[in-house]
């Protein structure tokens, strides 16, 4: 639920035949032992009615009992919620149900201060004693999951959200050339970051009026920091520091970072690069992308963000459109160990049941069905029997002919994944791609294929560094967000630069006041946070 970017376009893709926008995937049908802790879970009769509060005032679901799919779950399992708005303001709402005492029996919401002062005070349940019984969490999200999530007294208060199981990674960022542009200046090999820059001057010259490299945002440049050294994401530029044996130290000092901003400021001054990327919007990129006005495209969500545009010139002309090619590197590199994109497995979201609870097993007990194949069939694709009868040979739904028939307008009003909770991203993956295997392949979804190709490919697993990051309100926290905005600052003053020296003198000078604004502090936080998750998950 936290994720509200990949959300709101999962959901509206589910909303399409057998075509299923970005999202996360898998886990096999549940087992004896599931379904009896499942069965156990859910065979009163007697209705569970429990308060919801989730910390985030996009998430606006049909009220439950209203959709097809709440009415099912409170039919047969014999669950009813009553949400709590958020009036607008979630985090001034929460704070007015703290201060009064008058919590919610259930609390969806982010790491964060608020997280915090409820474990800190002793205001939510603790969740081991439920983990055996009601299996279906500790079997899809794994150990690994859920003792990342632990809190420092060995404990565990939460149920992760959209949390990536199993070995499956995503991300939908990487590189996307012009296909048509592509082909007719010979299909050139785009492999090493001297074949990129060959390629961008030639578009130059070639096409006056098209934009060679096309970077989406700030963050898109950052994701060619990855093409400098094997096992280097750009997780590490967002966050301000990278791994260098057991060692935590600022990215600023770090040569392959020194590389990767005298390489792209070279590329801004000789306008091969976009020229408005501080400023322009999202609707921008894409308006350039649908026109066909860009050679190739970097950027955080590019198979999402070039879904459209595909689409749109592919109308045109069936050899235009876009493809994703696998990520640059600098010569010598292996290409295998480059990734442009991190998964931080460990949910962005965080269920909490608060001791307000009356029965906090048995809500403990359904939040784990709806974690499992059959409670992210249900809440993803709708009850059984409505627009899917039965399951393939790994527990995804089948779409049945009403489902395929049906008005998309309608299905649209039917809210039918308005509700989901709980969500394991490696099942809701997975499930797409099992759908549109279904499909010709000229049919099947431009975002799916560039993830099954590339983007997940091309993905690290950065869940070791989860909760490094300080407190707002913390010593720590407030060096960190100085920091940030002199590190903001430099990274745009290197790329205006207007020659080598200065990209590197404005580095020095960054580095230096970094260190002023106590980023010391931070690292330190960092580097202990870093070192207690791996002893939680073993090193792995």
């Amino acid at each position: 639920m936290r994720n509200k970017t990949w959300f709101a376009g999962s959901l509206a893709a589910v909303l399409m035949v057998g075509t299923l926008l970005t999202g996360c995937g898998t886990s096999k049908s549940s087992d004896g032992k599931e379904a009896a802790s499942t069965a156990a879970a859910t065979k009163e009769d007697k209705l569970l009615s429990f308060s919801f509060y989730n910390f985030d005032d996009d998430w606006q679901p049909a009220p439950w009992g209203e959709t097809v799919t709440t009415k099912w779950i409170q039919e047969n399992k014999k669950v009813s919620i009553n949400y709590v708005p958020t009036n607008g303001n979630a985090k001034q709402k929460f704070n007015a149900m703290y201060a009064s005492g008058d919590l919610p029996d259930v609390i969806s919401l982010g790491a964060g201060p608020e997280l915090d002062r409820l474990i800190s005070e002793g205001q939510v349940v603790p969740l081991d004693q439920y983990l055996d019984k009601y299996s279906n969490l500790k079997k899809s999200a794994g150990d690994k999951i859920i003792n990342i999530n632990r809190s420092s007294d060995g404990k565990l208060y939460l149920i992760p959200d959209w949390y990536v199981g199993g070995d499956h990674l995503n991300g939908n960022g990487g590189y996307a050339v012009n296909r048509k542009m592509y082909k007719e200046l010979g299909s050139p090999k785009l492999e090493t970051l001297a074949d990129l820059e060959s390629y961008l001057r030639t578009v130059k010259e070639k096409y006056p009026n098209v934009i060679p490299l096309e970077v989406g945002n700030p963050s898109a440049i950052k994701m060619m920091y990855s093409a400098f050294k094997e096992n280097n994401p750009p997780y590490f530029v967002n966050n301000m520091f990278y791994p260098e044996g057991n060692t935590i130290k600022p990215i600023t000092e770090d040569p392959a970072f020194k590389d990767f901003m005298l390489f792209t400021s070279k590329l801004f001054r000789d306008k091969l690069m976009t020229q408005d990327v501080f400023t322009q919007k999202t609707d921008q990129m894409i308006e350039k992308l649908s026109q066909g006005k860009v050679a190739v495209a970097i950027e955080p969500n590019l198979a999402s963000r070039a879904r459209v545009p595909d689409s749109k010139l592919k109308a045109q002309d069936p050899e235009s459109g876009y493809e994703f090619i696998w990520p640059v590197h600098k010569d010598g590199l292996d290409k295998n160990k480059i990734f442009i994109n991190s998964t931080g497995r460990e949910g962005g979201g965080k269920i909490v049941i608060t001791k307000k609870a009356k029965d906090p097993e048995r809500i403990f007990a359904f939040l784990d069905w709806a974690t499992s194949d059959e409670g992210q069939s249900v809440l993803w694709f709708g009850p059984p029997g409505f627009l899917w009868d039965k399951t393939d040979e790994n527990g995804i739904p089948i779409p049945n002919d009403k489902y395929k028939t049906m008005d998309k307008a309608e299905l649209d009003k039917l809210h039918i994944s308005d509700n989901m909770m709980a969500g394991n991203a490696t099942w809701v993956d997975l499930s797409k791609v099992a759908r549109d295997k279904l499909l010709p392949e000229s049919q099947r979804d431009f975002t799916t294929t560039q993830q099954v190709n590339i983007t997940w490919k091309t993905a690290m697993d950065t869940t070791t560094f989860a909760n490094t990051k300080p407190q707002g309100d913390s010593e720590e926290g407030i060096a960190l967000q100085a920091v940030k905005d002199i590190f903001d600052q430099g990274f745009s003053k290197m790329i205006y630069a207007k020659s080598d020296d200065e990209v590197l003198s404005v580095l020095a000078k960054t580095n230096d006041d970094m260190k002023k604004a106590g980023f010391p502090k931070a690292i330190d936080f960092i580097q202990k946070q870093w070192q207690d998750n791996l002893k939680k998950i073993g090193g792995k």
